[in-house]
């Protein structure tokens, strides 16, 4: 097959979609690897390093002639939708299901391409594609709001002997791959945490065991941490206690995203404006999940790595892409991931074929013109038509 590597030209956006080793394993199975100039610079692959390794350094016009699996790692930008053709399959991250409006989704998927999104493949709640990003990604919020912390607040956060160094205090909302990551991070560091959960201590320490691959750690007890339950049945109070808290807070991380159960009409915001005039002047809010005005109400994401802004005098930071601060680790950790199922696809006879994968069969987002992802579709408000659905009436033509 032929494989395209497209240079991303998102702001800041620095990773590459593969690597130069990946793309000499492809060369010796007779695979053709047209990389776009440049594509892996920013993350320390020269166009050399892929030359030596069999591909073929090209313009993007000649990427997207020459081949059929183009390789990408963020969702195409609005100058980047007529680049694709009904004959190309997409493999990146789509995100059809956040921040997108719904005309530009449509306007998208009406190329007919086939989309894969990273962030889907996989089933019963385990996403592989996702998930390394996702764990980097609390990491580095929970080092940039330290930072932000120092610089505009004045307050070191990390706790160290004692009364010379007392320490800060942190919000964690949510106990996912990028709350478990920024809880890491922090209580290594003596931070004061209180932690949002859907359930008990239990529920906690059984999953930061899991995650950490540790076995009867008391996480909740060895790191003195306060953990508050959200209660989705009556979710203003579990506002009012997070309210009472916000005073004392000098970072919030949310780490979660809405859940179905608390749409907008139960819970508008968990903490809305009122809440965070209430925090100290200088005190950091970042909202890791980069969802527009969602769980938090002043919280909009960016595009650039470095910015920040202040509402209510609090200084906000939500970048939409947070690994390409470190790129070529993030790089190594997403390739390492997406390399078994960019064989797969490498080797497919038809496009039907994908079908046979289940974990591949749930990431196509779209496919000639059709939007076949359900949860999108619903969140969008756009018609869904189940991938099986499409490729048996183009069958059916044949």
């Amino acid at each position: 097959m032929n494989i395209g590597v497209l240079k991303e030209i998102k702001q800041d956006e620095r990773r590459v979609a593969l690597q130069p080793s990946q793309a000499r394993a492809l060369s010796s199975l007779a695979h053709n690897i047209y990389v776009e100039s440049g594509a892996g610079e920013r993350a320390g692959f020269s166009d050399a390093d892929y030359q030596a390794s069999g591909a073929k350094i090209v313009r993007k016009d000649e990427v997207l002639a020459r081949a059929r699996l183009l390789l990408k790692v963020k969702a195409p930008l609005r100058s980047e939708y007529d680049d694709y053709a009904p004959h190309h399959i997409l493999f990146t991250y789509l995100h059809f299901d956040e921040n997108i409006s719904s005309q530009d989704l449509s306007e998208l998927i009406s190329r007919g391409f086939l989309g894969i999104a990273y962030e889907w493949v996989g089933k019963a709640g385990h996403y592989p594609l996702l998930e390394p990003m996702s764990k980097l990604t609390g990491y580095l919020f929970a080092q940039r709001a330290l930072e932000l912390c120092s610089q505009e607040k004045g307050v070191f956060c990390a706790r160290n002997e004692d009364l010379l160094l007392p320490g800060g205090r942190a919000l964690i909302v949510g106990c996912g791959n990028i709350g478990l990551s920024a809880f890491k991070y922090l209580s290594d560091l003596g931070v004061a945490l209180t932690v949002i959960v859907t359930r008990g201590g239990e529920d906690f320490n059984r999953k930061a065991n899991a995650r950490f691959g540790t076995e009867g750690i008391d996480y909740v007890g060895t790191t003195r941490t306060n953990l508050v339950t959200m209660n989705s049945k009556d979710p203003s109070r579990t506002q009012h206690t997070i309210s009472a808290l916000l005073p004392e807070t000098d970072i919030v991380l949310n780490c979660a995203v809405r859940r179905p159960n608390l749409p907008k009409r139960r819970m508008e915001y968990l903490i809305d404006r009122s809440m965070v005039r209430r925090m100290q002047k200088g005190s950091i809010i970042c909202d890791c999940t980069a969802c527009d005005n969602d769980m938090i109400e002043t919280c909009t994401s960016s595009a650039l790595l470095y910015d920040s802004y202040r509402e209510e005098g609090v200084v906000h930071y939500n970048c939409d892409h947070i690994p390409s601060l470190v790129a070529n680790t993030a790089t190594r950790l997403l390739t390492a991931r997406t390399f078994a199922y960019i064989q797969y696809i490498a080797h497919l006879d038809s496009l039907q074929a994908i079908t046979q994968d289940e974990n591949l069969r749930n990431g196509v987002c779209c496919y000639r013109g059709h939007l076949t992802h359900a949860l999108s579709a619903e969140k969008k408000g756009l018609p869904y038509r189940p991938l099986t659905d499409v490729i048996e009436a183009l069958s059916s033509a044949a």
